[in-house]
This record gives C-alpha cells, sequence and structure tokens, in this order.
C-alpha cells in the first residue's frame, strides 16, 4: 500500500498541506481550552481568531485550486503507467469479454485510489498528529490516557487477523465470481443466435444462474465479514474512550487534573480514536479493493522489467508506409489479396473499398503488424513493421474499428486515456468539430458513459472512441467501418474531422459506404485479388466492378459488422 506514495510526487505537498487544514479544527478547541484554563482568555480569543483566519485564507484562496491534487496527480500517473504496461503486453489489443472485464476491474481500481490519496493517507498523517499531542498532554499532566490507544490497536490486531483470512478468501471469491459471471454474460449475449439455433438457450441460462447465484452468495459473504469487522472495530473505539473518559473523571475528582487539563486530554483520545475508527474502516476498504490494485501494480513492474522497450509516448514521426509486393491472406495457398505496391504518405487521404470478404480488414491488420504478409514487406520509412515492437508498433499506429470498448465511467475519463494535448485536448476536439454534442449533456464531460458506452447513441459513442483515438496523437490512423451504423450526421462529423487530420497524418479508412470514398485522395480498390489505386472518379469511369458497387448500395450493406 505504501507503495502508493512513489506516484504523485509532484503534488505530495498540497497533499501534507490539505491534510494539516484538515486537522486544524481538532487542534483548535485543545488550544481555546488550555488558554483558557490558564486564566488567558485574551489568548484564547485571539489564538481563535488568527486559526480562524487562516483556515479561512486557505479555504478561499488555495482549497479550490488543489483540492485533492495528489490523488488526481497520482491517478493520472498511474493511469498513465498502466496503460503504457498494457501496451508493452499487447493487451491493450484484446477482444474478449474476459480480458474487457479484466481490464474494467483494474480502472475501477484506479477510480478507488481516490480513498487512499484523499482520505487514507491524511487519515494517517492527522491520527499521527492527534497522538503527538496525546503523548504531550499525558506527559504534562501525568497521564495514562496515552498508553490506552496502544490496547485498543492490540485488541483490534488480534480481531482483525482472526477475520482478516476470512476476509481475503471472500474478496478472492467475490472477485472471481464478478469475472465468471460478466464473462459468460457476454459470451452467451454474443451467441445468442447460436443457443437458440442449437435449442441450448435453457442449459446455458442455468450456467448462468448457477455463476449469479454464487456471485450473490460471495457478495452476501463478505458483506457479513464486512459488518463484523466494522462492529469489532466501533466496539473497541467506544470502549477505549469510555474507560479514558472514566480514567480522567477519576483524575479530576482526585484533583489529580485540572479542568482544562482534563477536557484538552480526553478530547484529544476521543479525536484520536476517530481516527483510529477511519483507519480500521479503511484497511477493510483496502481489502477490498486489494487485488485489482495488486494487479495493476503487478502489470506495471512487469512493463518495467521488460528489455528494449519505449514509452507509449515514443511517437516518432513517419513519412511513409511502403507496401511492396505484398501479399495478404490466412493461407499461402489461398491469398486474399497478392502483389500489392503502394505507398502512404502524410496529406493524402486514402480510402480501402472492395466486396465483403475481398480482404480489406486482412490488409488493415497486415499493416498494423498484427499479421504477417505471405509474401512481401510492409515498411515503416526503413523500418519493416513486423520488425517494430508491440509498443513501438502502438506508438505510430491508431486502429479504431465500429466495435472500439469504452469503459465504464465518464466521457472526460474516456478521453483522456492516452491524451497528449494536455489541457488543450478540448480545444483540439473543437478544432476538428468533434464532441460538439457534450455541452448540450447536463452534466458534460462528467456524463457516464456506462458500460461500453451503452448510456450514449451509436453515433455519439463513436464520435468518442474515435476522438479518443485522436488525442493520442498517433502517425498513421487505420480506420475499419468507424461510420457504419451510425446516424448520418454523427458520420458526417467523423468524415469531416478524418479529412482534416488527413492534411498532417497518415489516413487509411474503409468504409461499405462508397459515397465516402468520393472524400478520399486515393482509393484503394481490391478486386479479383488485386489492388487498383486511383481516385474515386478514375475508379468509376475506368473499373466496372467499382462501378457497380457504387451504383448499386444495396450490395454493400453486408459490409457492416463484417470481418474479412
Amino acid at each position: 500500500m505504501f507503495g502508493l506514495l512513489r506516484y504523485g510526487r509532484d503534488q505530495r505537498w498540497a497533499g501534507v498541506i490539505e491534510a494539516l487544514f484538515d486537522w486544524l479544527p481538532t487542534l483548535l478547541p485543545i488550544l481555546i481550552a488550555l488558554n483558557l484554563g490558564t486564566g488567558h482568555q485574551v489568548a484564547a480569543l485571539v489564538t481563535t481568531l488568527v486559526l480562524m483566519a487562516v483556515w479561512l485564507g486557505y479555504v478561499v484562496g488555495y482549497e479550490r485550486h488543489h483540492r485533492h491534487a495528489w490523488a488526481m496527480s497520482a491517478k493520472r500517473e498511474l493511469r498513465d503507467r498502466y496503460f503504457a504496461a498494457l501496451y508493452q503486453r499487447n493487451d491493450a489489443v484484446a477482444t474478449t469479454a474476459a480480458d474487457h472485464a479484466v481490464i474494467q476491474r483494474d480502472l475501477g481500481g484506479l477510480n478507488n485510489l481516490d480513498m487512499f490519496y484523499s482520505t487514507l493517507f491524511p487519515t494517517i498523517l492527522q491520527a499521527g498528529m492527534t497522538f503527538l499531542v496525546l503523548i504531550g498532554l499525558s506527559s504534562w499532566y501525568r497521564s495514562w490516557l496515552a498508553l490506552l490507544p496502544f490496547g485498543c490497536v492490540f485488541l483490534i490486531g488480534l480481531a482483525m487477523m482472526f477475520l482478516g483470512k476470512r476476509m481475503s478468501a471472500q474478496n478472492k471469491a467475490h472477485l472471481s465470481g464478478f469475472l465468471k459471471m460478466g464473462g459468460r454474460f457476454m459470451d452467451d449475449l454474443r451467441g445468442m443466435t447460436t443457443l437458440v439455433m442449437y435449442d441450448a438457450a435453457d442449459r446455458y441460462a442455468q450456467k448462468f444462474a448457477d455463476d449469479s447465484e454464487f456471485f450473490r452468495q460471495a457478495t452476501m459473504n463478505l458483506l457479513k465479514t464486512q459488518l463484523q469487522t466494522l462492529f469489532v472495530i466501533n466496539g473497541f473505539v467506544y470502549l477505549t474512550v469510555f474507560a479514558g473518559g472514566f480514567i480522567t473523571a477519576a483524575q479530576l475528582v482526585a484533583g489529580q487534573l485540572p479542568v482544562a487539563g482534563a477536557f484538552a486530554t480526553w478530547f484529544t483520545l476521543a479525536m484520536m480514536m476517530v481516527n483510529a475508527r477511519q483507519l480500521g474502516y479503511f484497511v477493510h476498504v483496502v481489502k477490498s479493493n486489494g487485488p485489482s490494485l495488486a494487479a495493476i501494480l503487478a502489470t506495471i513492474a512487469k512493463a518495467k522489467e521488460a528489455p528494449d522497450t519505449v514509452k507509449i509516448t515514443d511517437n516518432r514521426p513517419l513519412s511513409q508506409i511502403t507496401l511492396d509486393q505484398v501479399s495478404v491472406g490466412y493461407a499461402a495457398d489461398a491469398p486474399l489479396v497478392t502483389g500489392i505496391n503502394a505507398t502512404l504518405v502524410p496529406g493524402k487521404l486514402y480510402g480501402l473499398a472492395g466486396e465483403n470478404g475481398t480482404g480489406k480488414s486482412t490488409l488493415i491488420q497486415a499493416i498494423l503488424g498484427r499479421l504477417k504478409p505471405l509474401s512481401g514487406a510492409i515498411m515503416a520509412d526503413q523500418t519493416a513493421v513486423s520488425a517494430l515492437s508491440n509498443v513501438q508498433q502502438a506508438a505510430v499506429f491508431g486502429y479504431v474499428s465500429a466495435n472500439e470498448y469504452l469503459f465504464s465511467g465518464t466521457i472526460q475519463e474516456n478521453l483522456l486515456l492516452g491524451n497528449r494535448f494536455g489541457d488543450q485536448w478540448q480545444a483540439r476536439l473543437a478544432s476538428l468539430g468533434l464532441m460538439q454534442f457534450v455541452p448540450s449533456l447536463e452534466k458534460g464531460y462528467a456524463t457516464q458513459v456506462g458500460e461500453n458506452g451503452r448510456l450514449l447513441s451509436p453515433g455519439q459513442r463513436q464520435q468518442l472512441a474515435f476522438a479518443r483515438m485522436l488525442l493520442a496523437d498517433k502517425t498513421v490512423y487505420l480506420l475499419d467501418e468507424i461510420t457504419s451504423s451510425i446516424d448520418e450526421a454523427n458520420a458526417a462529423v467523423i468524415l469531416q474531422a478524418v479529412k482534416k487530420l488527413s492534411r498532417h497524418k497518415i489516413i487509411l479508412f474503409i468504409s461499405h459506404d462508397l459515397k465516402a470514398m468520393t472524400q478520399a485522395d486515393e482509393v484503394w480498390f481490391i478486386h479479383d485479388h488485386q489492388l487498383t489505386v486511383a481516385n474515386h472518379q478514375t475508379l468509376y469511369q475506368k473499373q466496372p466492378a467499382y462501378r457497380q458497387l457504387v451504383d448499386n448500395p444495396e450490395m454493400m450493406e453486408n459490409e457492416v459488422n463484417s470481418n474479412d
């Protein structure tokens, strides 16, 4: 847990200052009581006014600009390192429901880090300062109250050791049940037609019901143990405060303590135990978030150990992508496209067209480096794409399909996953005419998108997926049917942004709507296993197969959501 202190160092002092001023209301009654007890009423009044003025100045002038600054800085650093590690492992292109569930779980853990930086660590600091005050007062008034927290912590520790093993096992069972149930749901949903066709829906429904019941039982068991833990913590805390009050009252009656000293000492003990109670609760929360946090840190650690890698932000510029006598497909004796000789350069917009099954998406995957060509070479300047590491490929290439995954969270959180424009990201999107629907939403960029963007319209969802990749500022963008299955208005917005972006980037896009090819400077048309390169007008005039597709758009309808 304390390894988290390594992150967000640039804002760590902001967190310390925040904790100190949050602790000030605890210190103020103690100082007032001590001053009044010594007959210094004027000093008590001056102390109160000065501390209140300082606190008010902090709230008005400092807090509103730096509140939770440490948490935000640390979360941003952890998020960037986590995604860099995913790209280095090539997990960022994972497409299964289980992959998405694991990444979603880890992102949930990242979101919960607010509790560590904004509450847990400040509470530890405040508890430490309160305990030092308690030791000082106990020594001055010769009281035994400073020993009571040790006894309380010892008893709580014994109880937590007893409950901790059970809670760890229940946390693992709960997490396992969640991932299993979520994975089965997504698999069943995608294969619903097949299940109905083979009359297997009832059988798989029972399996899902069994997984749901297991998850319900795991959740109830975990909640039961958590409630028991809170009961134990609260019981020992209140017992300690009661014991402290009894001891203080006895010393007061015996004349061993002045009234002011008795109040200050007991109040300090009570505040100390309130902090201890909060810490006990947060220990329980830490255990609940432990698996996802451990997975995040393990992913980052593995990335640090990997040799010969570069940072995800190492987006070196390219002057061209060259395809030299390239053939692509999945079997050497049955290539989909052969003898490709073509070049991609910035400043032009390239369209890729052809009937369903001709190899368009396959060619895209080969350019990305995810599929090895059957023959020939695909070069990024003077380097073969296949020779680039996963992280180098991810730094250069941006790929967007019609089925991009959006993580639960806000629009802004999704957009900023790989943002390289700093505070100017909104201006960058505005310059391309993207995400202009956001101001009309009640919560703007803080709007929740839901699991995989289900709370957005299809067009809004696709704009978000495309805009997220643009903010990552890649050199090459490969776009696979990004305007399919969305309304014309959003499709037009995206195509306009693609056209603007092509002035400075290398862009190749696939579209089943051949009207979009009129926007392209060059069209790559696949027909009869061959690639023909020309502009839209030339292809329409000289290539009968292309003209037939343009004149008969219904032939392309099967393109939507296909994967050739």
